[in-house]
Parts: structure tokens; sequence; C-alpha cells
């Protein structure tokens, strides 16, 4: 029998199997480029060579068998001090590669979803075996001629039946004392996958039965209860759809996602773009989501370096590597997102939220219960606020603590977050002190940039000519924008008292913190 036709037996029998291949050699070598041997789990067919090298070489595809490592091309020195501790004096590139088995399924019940799962799954390739132990439901005139159908005992039955990691099993008999049964043949059987269509009771029932019978909670874990993928629909070919796409996603290998580039399903506004929204900002960037910024006509951002409010000005900032990008409009918005990028809006009321029907709307203004900033609990699916302000369910979905402490990051569900007590976060020692704010009404006018380094009774800048100076030696850490008309009190920038071992072109790890609080809150309430 030649290896073509052994590929063919082992395929057509369901049985996985890798393939090597030689596809380059260096020097000396024991065979050429093109020469072919199969490996199962328990036998090979033909020989790459033998000798250490094929030894290696067969591990290597019973690993990928095991899904314990990717196909690929394996290197093998055939020379002292080499890996295999040949001595032939040349090399040898093998490639690994796995051969799937004809897809082969199961269905456990031939009622109204056994009678649409099977004939899908047929047409789409699959070996089909309808089991059923009613006369009716077994009557192969209901199936398409290439569906299998066997009357019999739903155990006895699938415990007959081969069996490998790729088999599907799909369970939807009409009671759970069957189902039982045809899901212990699965297991059993060393099926790859086994799903059951139940209620959450009546799962729960089928495998507490399971358990007590000896079957540990591994097994029982890889059961697929609820079976198949969130498709929509309730009917008998919703089910099996959703069934066969599910089985067929882990058969492939595949992720389940959209092929789209750009998915807006999930698309989250955050209103405000200063340092600590930017963190949540660049946190949900990284997560996968898309996110959009808005912002006023003219913000106040003070750490402008690691804000996306800064491309209200600049036209462009780049945070830690993610690009903010100011939009003209919801079109350059879109237009930006498509091209990885965190579009900046000049939308005070985050109306956008509503022209994208935006799954999440965070706010991140920072008004700490100052002001009603008139985020409402309808204005997305999910809406959460930063700090003061907010109740949790009440106006917002979720709160996230802003102050700093054991509780900062903490997300909050029900209630309210630590009321604003005016204290800026210390550093060595310094408050208020490390604080530039303006002294007067007045368009303000810096004589230093950020990263500097200043002493105390330094001038960094003025106010309508009136000298703002700092009261500590640091490293000037933030200061909103030149030519920006502020109010007396107003916030100017910061100085860091940790001086140059202090990374201002860094997310603040308080930034980061507040975040990772909202990426909590938006996993967990979608």
């Amino acid at each position: 029998m030649t290896l073509f036709e052994e590929v063919s037996d082992l395929v057509a029998e369901g049985e996985p199997a890798a393939i090597l291949t030689v596809v380059d050699t260096d020097g000396s070598a024991p065979r050429g480029v093109g020469t072919r041997m199969v490996v199962t789990d328990e036998a090979e067919y033909g020989t790459i060579g033998g000798g250490t090298v094929e030894g290696l070489a067969i591990e290597a595809a019973r690993e990928v068998l095991r899904g314990e490592a990717e196909p690929g091309i394996r290197s093998y020195e055939l020379e002292p001090g080499g890996n295999t501790g040949m001595v032939c004096g040349g090399g040898m590139d093998v490639f690994v590669d796995r051969i799937h088995a004809r897809p082969r399924l199961y269905v456990a019940g031939g009622g109204h979803i056994g009678q649409e799962l099977a004939p899908l799954a047929a047409h789409l390739g699959y070996d089909v075996t309808v089991v059923d132990d009613r006369e009716a439901c077994a009557d192969p005139d209901r199936f398409p001629d290439a569906v299998e159908v066997v009357h019999g005992d739903y155990g006895d039955a699938l415990g007959d039946v081969p069996m490998t990691d790729e088999t599907a099993v799909a369970v939807a008999t009409r009671s759970g004392t069957f189902d039982g049964q045809a899901v212990a043949a699965a297991l059993d059987g060393g099926a790859g996958y086994v799903g059951l269509v139940a209620s959450e009771r009546k799962a729960e029932h089928v495998l507490s039965g399971l358990a007590e019978e000896g079957y540990g909670e591994a097994e029982l874990t890889g059961v697929r209860t609820p079976v198949g993928l969130d498709l929509g629909g309730e009917g008998p070919a919703d089910i099996a759809l959703a069934i066969l796409a599910e089985i067929h996603r882990d058969r492939h290998g595949a992720s389940g996602e959209r092929e789209t580039s750009l998915d807006l399903e999930d698309l989250v506004v955050v209103r405000g773009g200063g340092d600590l929204g930017s963190g949540v900002v660049y946190r949900l960037h990284r997560a996968g989501y898309p996110v959009v910024v808005t912002e006023v006509a003219r913000p106040s951002v003070v750490r402008r370096g690691v804000a996306f409010g800064t491309a209200v000005y600049d036209g462009e900032v780049t945070v830690e590597e993610v690009t903010g990008r100011r939009a003209g409009d919801v079109d350059e918005a879109v237009a930006a997102l498509a091209d990885g990028e965190v579009p900046v809006l000049e939308d005070p009321e985050a109306t956008v939220a509503a022209d994208l029907d935006a799954a999440v709307l965070v706010d991140a203004i920072m008004a700490k219960g100052k002001t009603d900033t008139g985020t409402r609990w309808d204005d997305a699916d999910v809406v959460v606020g930063l700090g003061p302000g907010f109740e949790a369910g009440t106006d917002v979905d979720a709160v996230v603590e802003t102050d700093r402490g054991h509780e900062l990051g903490r997300v909050i569900y029900e209630g309210t977050a630590s009321p604003y007590d005016g204290e800026p976060g210390q550093r060595r020692g310094y408050t208020h002190e490390r604080v530039l704010r303006a002294p007067t009404d007045g368009r303000w006018e810096t004589a230093v940039d950020i990263g500097d380094l200043v002493e105390a009774g330094d001038t960094v800048g003025a106010v309508d000519g009136a000298a703002v100076r700092t009261e500590i030696d640091g490293l000037v850490r933030g200061l909103v924008h030149d030519g920006l008309s502020v109010a007396e009190g107003a916030k100017l920038g910061d100085v860091d008292p940790r001086g140059e071992s202090v990374d201002h072109e860094k997310i603040s790890d308080k930034a980061l913190c507040l975040g990772g609080g909202v990426l909590e809150a938006v996993l967990r309430l979608r």
C-alpha cells in the first residue's frame, strides 16, 4: 500500500495523523527533499531516514497531534554537537503538518433538532450518524441518503462506533436519562466535541448524575452546555445552526469573530480626553475595543503628552504608541477607527454616542461632583462614571473609584465613589505645593516646557502678566496649552518632586488603574 493510500484510509477512518516532509537538506543527509512519512498516535508509515533525526521528527509530529505544538518546519543538525547527536555532517529541515480526518458527527436524538442538524452537517461534508431508540424517529426516510440512521440504545450504539478527538457528538434526546447515556458514551469514546442541548436545570441534573458515576470535573466541564454559538433565534433550525457553527469553529481552530476590519458593535465613547480618561482609552483600545474620545473646544489638558485631548490642539498625539487624531465629524471619526486610531471629536454633549449607537459610554470628565455633566443611564447599553458625582444603579451602571488608596480603581455597582476632598495626591510629602494655579483670570503664557527641571521660586509662566512660580523643586510634569484663557484658581500644571526619576511620557499608575476598573465593568456588564 502506498503512503497516499494509507493517508486516504486514515482520513476515511477518522484517525488523526501528521505528515512529515523533508523540505531542505544541507550536506550529507539520510534522505532527500520530498521524502515523506505519516505518523499517528500509535503508528508510523514510511521513513525519512531513520535514526535519531526520525525519532525527533516523530515526536514533533505527535506533539502537533496532541495540540502541544503548531505545525511548521523543524530543523535538525546532523553533525557532532548538533541537536540530533548524529554524525552525517549535514542538516535536514522537516515540515510537520497535521492531516485532518474526515469530519464525523454523531447526533443522539432524531427529533426536531436532530432532523435539522443532520442534513446541514452532511451538506458541509460531515459523515453524519443519527441514533434514536424510537423507531419513528429512526426512520431513514426522515433524513437525506447521506445520513446514516441507527435505531437502538443511545449508550450501546454510540459505544460501538469509532471516535477520535476530531469526532463531534451532539446530544438532543427526549430525556435527561438518555442524555446522560449519550454524553457518557461520547466521553468514554474520546470525542473531541460533546454538546448537550438542555436547559440550565436539566444540564445540571445530567452532569451531576455523571459526576456521581465517577466522571471527573475536567471531563464534565468540557461538555458544551448551553450548546452552540450565540447566533440568535430559538427554533430547531436556529439551534442546529448554532451547534454546527460551534463544531465547525472548533474543528478549524477559528475565532468565530467577524472578519470585518472594523466592528462598531462594541463601540466605546469616552467623554474627556485628559490624562485619567486617556488611561481608560488606552486600556480599552489595547483590549480591542473601538474608542472615540469627545472633548470641548478648548480643553484644559494638563499632562498633554499622555492625553488624547491634546489632539484637539495639535491635530494628532501619540500616547504610548496609540495614536489619537482630531476628527471633524462622525465620518472622519469612523475613518480614524478603521485606521486603528483613536478619534477625538469636539463634541461636548457626546452626541456621537447616539449617532453611532455606542455600546458603552464612559464619563471621564472628572467634574468630581461639582457639576452635572449630563451623563445618564440610558446614553448607552453600559454607562460608567469615574469618581464622585455618579450613583451606580441610579444614573450609571457602574462607578470607578478615583480616590488614591486601597479602593483606587475598584468598581462600584451599587452606590457612589468617595466624595471629593479637594486634596491633590501626595508626592514626597507635597500636595497643594506641587500644583500650579492661576493667580487671576486671564490668558496663560508659559515660560517652561513639560519635562523641564525647575527649582522653588522659578517662574514657570504668567497669567495676564501675573507671574506663576513653583513652590518646590522638581520636574514639570504637566502644563495646560499656551494661550489658554483661564479663571482664577484654575489648575495650570504640576511639578513632581521626584524629578528626573519620573517619565512624563508614560501614562500614570492611577490612570492605568482606572482603565483596568472600566475594563472590568465593561466585560462584566456587556
